[in-house]
């Protein structure tokens, strides 16, 4: 096996793997925290790192039926989500190429004036 890759888009606000604090992605890429999964909360967002695609699948949610892929942590695997390749329903194609993380799989982190990190769980905001 050859050496991980893994990016940083940088941002003030991030959101780690909440089992292995590889980094996702920021709050700038934030659409919404409208989304609920089967395990409960989940925010959609437009850009995601560091992390694998499963097999193109599709699945009737209660938005309309849509092509998605289960997405997973590229360093512990962990499932955190899924990702929108197509939708069939007219007026849901904001969420292609989006990503779903839901929230008890993440960790939100914060970084203050003096530049230092706090960690804190999403669900605990």
């Amino acid at each position: 096996m050859g050496v991980l890759f893994l990016e940083n888009l940088g941002g003030n606000v991030i959101y780690q793997c909440f089992v292995c604090n590889t980094y996702l992605t920021h709050r700038g890429h934030l659409v919404s925290t409208r989304f609920t999964s089967s395990n409960g909360p989940a925010w959609l967002f437009k850009e995601v790192v560091n992390v694998t695609q499963g097999k193109a699948v599709p699945r009737n949610m209660v938005t309309g039926r849509h092509i998605v892929r289960n997405v997973f942590c590229k360093c512990c695997t962990e499932r955190l989500g899924w990702y929108y390749e197509m939708t069939f329903t007219k007026g849901q194609e904001y969420k292609e190429t989006c990503t779903i993380l839901e929230v008890g799989l993440i960790r939100e982190i914060r970084k203050n004036a003096l530049d230092t990190v706090s960690g804190i769980s999403v669900l605990n905001e």
